[in-house]
């Protein structure tokens, strides 16, 4: 059994898996495309489109001329009441800043079922951008075509990335900004790694850790535009809705609450997983420990490494699993941008020399293929096992980023090629 698996988790195996899985994969997604004829599966009230809803439901807000109260959720209701047909008790908020909903109000003007599928053609040219950028980031795990193509497709293969390029929701546009700006910043391109961060203000919880990044690493031009794009994004937020409106989007985020406290169990950042798991004060006292150790282990083991040096992905691999632990909130769909993280600690595995290990290609494997079954077991073990898997992917990382601070306390950094 050990040989099989020793087998099938290298290559030539490794590639005829991933074609299988991929075609696998298609099937089933251009099914699931078939199937949608409008916002819910038919003959139920369940959304089919997930939170492509909610987006549209904020690009229609804007469209119909009502900016100023794009946060306004009695109006939203409304609005997205008139787009399913029907009254949702479980509906969908537009809870974002306000970029996403510009950038979606041409969507409002096309029938429901062709905008929702430009919005997937968009989130999969994103996510295959991201993953040709990706292989350029990790060039000893992608050493050659075979490499490449059997990394690509695995990466966009894995079911929360799928689910969130056809599914409606916008995972693969954080995983591609995320994966984008560090191939800037390696690269030496250091304008749009700017752009790419300032632009993923969208999604604010990770924009903090990086920009810190940016600056121990002084990193003083891609840390500037940043701030410029990020101040842009206010601007136009102003512009359309009003200078107070993150003070409105906190206010609706405060009132969407109860509704995302009602689903703790399907999040795997550790706020969330110890009100699920434990609940009561007790909860948030573990959790802000946990968060307090997360950024502990972060400041410890991330390795002193600057943009170009061949030990910064590894840094930007722990800053992401990082922000995914202390966000307030990550469903399990955005487990996907993990990928990034697992993929740059096996390069750097392969980078010091050693070989990735058959647990280590094992563990990887395993929640490769029962993904499915994990996010959903938190019903009957009472905790979400994701939050358990991203926890491990840390201490894994913070294993190799102590040995590449051992390393480079003995040698000088060097440049990632």
């Amino acid at each position: 059994m050990v040989r099989v698996l020793d087998r099938l988790t290298r290559q030539p195996m490794l590639a005829v898996l991933a074609i299988v899985c991929g075609l696998s994969v298609a099937i089933v997604e251009v099914s699931y495309l078939r199937s949608v004829s409008g916002p819910l599966i038919p003959g139920t009230t369940r959304v089919a489109t997930g939170d492509y809803l909610g987006v549209l439901t904020g690009a229609r807000v804007l469209a119909e001329g009502n900016g100023p109260r794009l946060y306004d959720l009695d109006l939203q209701y409304r609005v997205h009441t008139r787009i399913v047909g029907t009254e949702l008790e479980a509906w969908q908020f537009y809870v974002y800043p306000p970029l996403l909903a510009v950038l979606a109000r041409p969507l409002a003007q096309l029938p429901f079922v062709t905008g929702f599928f430009l919005y997937g053609a968009a989130m999969f040219a994103l996510g295959l951008i991201g993953a040709l950028v990706l292989v350029r980031v990790v060039p000893r795990l992608a050493r050659g075509r075979l490499d490449a193509a059997t990394l690509i497709v695995l990466a966009l293969a894995f079911h929360p990335m799928v689910r969130t390029m056809f599914g409606g929701q916008t995972t693969v546009l954080t995983w591609g900004l995320i994966t984008g700006a560090l191939w800037a910043l390696q690269t030496r391109r250091q304008i749009l790694a700017g752009i790419l961060i300032g632009v993923l203000s969208y999604k604010p919880q990770y924009v903090p850790l990086l920009f810190v990044a940016l600056l121990l690493s002084r990193s003083w031009l891609a840390a500037s535009v940043a701030v410029v794009v990020t101040v842009a994004h206010y601007l136009l937020g102003a512009a359309v809705i009003g200078a107070d409106w993150p003070l409105r989007m906190l206010a609706t985020v405060q009132r969407y609450r109860p509704m995302e406290a009602a689903n703790d169990g399907t999040h795997f950042s550790l706020m969330p997983f110890f009100r699920f798991a434990i609940g009561g004060r007790l909860a948030t006292v573990l959790a802000l420990a946990c968060d307090a150790g997360v950024l502990f282990a972060l400041a410890r083991f991330a390795p002193r490494a600057r943009p170009g040096d061949a030990d910064f992905p590894l840094t930007w691999a722990l800053l992401v699993v990082s922000a995914t632990l202390v966000s307030p909130h990550m469903q399990y769909y955005d487990f996907g941008i993990l990928v990034l993280p697992v993929v740059i600690g096996l390069d750097t595995t392969l980078r010091e020399g050693r070989p990735v290990t058959l647990p280590i290609r094992f563990a990887i494997a395993a929640v490769f293929v029962a993904y499915p079954v994990l996010y959903e077991a938190h019903r009957a073990l009472h905790f979400q096992p994701l939050t358990l898997v991203t926890v491990a992917l840390l201490a894994w990382l913070c294993w190799l980023g102590h040995a590449a601070r051992t390393r480079s306390a003995a040698q000088p950094a060097t440049a990632s090629r």
